[in-house]
């Protein structure tokens, strides 16, 4: 039996192939006989993309495909409950335009022919859905994938050492339709986000939302193996996944592990799960289990995989999902401690067959200290000085710089703003120096690829700055102005 969730909602974005967005004047409170978006409550067997697949044709007649989330809120109103609002992009398919349902009227409207006067908007984010229609680049190129960096012919790039960026994303985007299928009634948001969200009260199981992230330290492993280091790899997985979901406003509960292993080693393994212990303790969460997986056959002797999985709460009204996110705003940069656990195979690439260099060897550029030590080096955790300022709501966003850089980790939460960066802001440390003058790889490729020395980016109201820095560098951080947003489609801009 269907009934409605009067703790979700879904509303849909449809755009026709002439740039036009798809509104209906409602026949209901709240906004009775405004303009809004099509949407209405999920019922309990649907996910929100299906609720909007819905709510557009029983309202509009027109049958339309989500491609993208567009917005995420909070809604709180006095005539109705509080709900969770998820904006979706959509596309045309097909069906005949009349109004149905509890809709008085519908009708295409160009997005410079919106009505003027902000009262004759009636969704609750109109102005900055307004203000994202106008800029947002999935609004004006919805099938584009981010553009591919300039790459070097001379010099060494990612997909030369093996790992194609572009390929990951199109895989994703081709299971995204098989991955939305499987959302109960208590998922919030879409794929692509830093940590998954699962609001415990639409589920009807609890209260507060869980933050979950998965992920694994990748051919830094490979390092490790050479060097007979295990513990730090254990830190590492740890602080990343605390990291990933961090950034979303979570405090972390507990993590798992996993571990595969071509032939039992004893003492590998303990090292590894003890570092993901030791990490556990000190970010106070449980290490609450795990797996560990002999497979001959699968893994070579000596070869082995690690892979972290965690889960977090947080306060639906302190969600980081990038919709406090605005122009005008501060970016900070937080250093990082080296690679962290992304960019190892042009790492390896450049250092072991470039550069023909040695684990235990001290080049001048690394100041005596030996080419394993630069590259072991633990991926930092950032729970401990950024959450008191997350408990104070001192931050509007966060951004993990992993895989993909800073290029394709802060538009993650740009809400439709630009991020311009410079790239001299902060100093870059001698191993990715190395690394990008030993293989002549171009600027814009490196910062696409790697860290650049810089593990965070914290999103900040210029009326904070002051005080966030303060907090930060009384916890012993060491702060960069990197910044600042502007309004635009949601990318990385370079200011140097």
């Amino acid at each position: 039996m269907l009934y409605q969730n009067p703790a979700s909602a879904a509303a849909g974005c449809v755009l026709d192939d002439q740039g036009r967005v798809l509104l209906v004047r409602r026949a209901i409170e709240p906004f009775r006989g405004t303009w809004a978006l099509p949407a209405g409550y999920q019922e309990i067997d649907e996910t929100p993309a299906e609720t909007v697949v819905r709510e557009v044709f029983e309202e509009t007649g027109v049958e339309v495909e989500p491609y993208a989330l567009f917005d995420l809120l909070f809604v709180r109103d006095p005539v109705r409950k509080p709900a969770n609002l998820a904006v979706y992009l959509c596309r045309v398919l097909g069906g005949t335009l009349r109004a149905g349902d509890d809709a008085l009227e519908v009708r295409w409207f160009a997005l410079d022919a919106l009505p003027a006067e902000p009262d004759a908007i009636g969704f609750e984010n109109r102005e900055r859905i307004l203000d994202r229609l106008r800029h947002d680049a999935r609004v004006l190129r919805p099938s584009t994938k981010p553009e591919t960096m300039s790459k070097s012919p001379e010099g060494v790039t990612y997909a030369a050492s093996g790992v194609d960026i572009e390929k990951k994303y199109d895989a994703v985007d081709r299971a995204t339709a098989a991955i939305r299928k499987t959302f109960t009634p208590g998922v919030v948001g879409d794929v692509g986000a830093f940590g998954g969200l699962f609001d415990l009260a639409r589920a009807g199981v609890g209260n507060g939302m869980l933050v979950a992230s998965a992920d694994g330290v990748g051919t830094k492993l490979d390092v490790a193996k050479k060097a007979r280091v295990f513990d730090t790899i254990g830190r590492d997985i740890v602080h990343h996944c605390i990291n990933d979901i961090l950034v979303q406003g979570a405090k972390p509960l507990f993590f798992m592990d996993y571990v595969g292993v071509g032939k039992m080693e004893p003492d590998m393994v303990s090292a590894v799960i003890g570092g993901c212990a030791d990490a556990c303790r000190e970010n106070g969460l449980a290490l609450l289990g795990g797996e560990t997986a002999e497979m001959p056959g699968l893994y070579a002797p000596g070869d082995f995989d690690l892979v972290g999985f965690i889960v977090g709460i947080v306060d639906p009204k302190k969600l980081l999902d990038g919709t406090r996110v605005k122009p005008g705003q501060v970016l900070l940069g937080l250093p990082s401690s080296g690679l962290h656990t992304n960019g190892f195979s042009l790492a390896r690439k450049v250092l072991f067959d470039v550069l023909k260099l040695d684990l235990d060897a001290r080049p001048k550029e690394l100041g005596g200290e030996t080419v394993a030590r630069a590259l072991l080096a633990v991926h930092r955790s950032y729970l401990a000085p950024l959450w008191p300022l997350l408990q104070q709501d001192k931050i509007a966003a966060l951004a993990h710089i992993t895989g993909g850089g800073v290029v394709d980790n802060v538009p993650r939460v740009l809400n439709g703003c630009d991020a311009l960066v410079d790239r001299d802001a902060w100093p870059v440390p001698p191993i990715f120096r190395m690394i990008v003058d030993g293989g002549r790889v171009e600027r814009d490729e490196a910062y696409h690829v790697l860290n650049m020395g810089l593990g965070m980016v914290v999103f900040v109201d210029r009326a904070d700055v002051s005080a966030v820095r303060g907090a930060l560098e009384a916890a012993g951080e060491t702060v960069y102005e990197i910044g600042r947003t502007e309004a635009g489609d949601g990318r990385v801009r370079w200011l140097r």
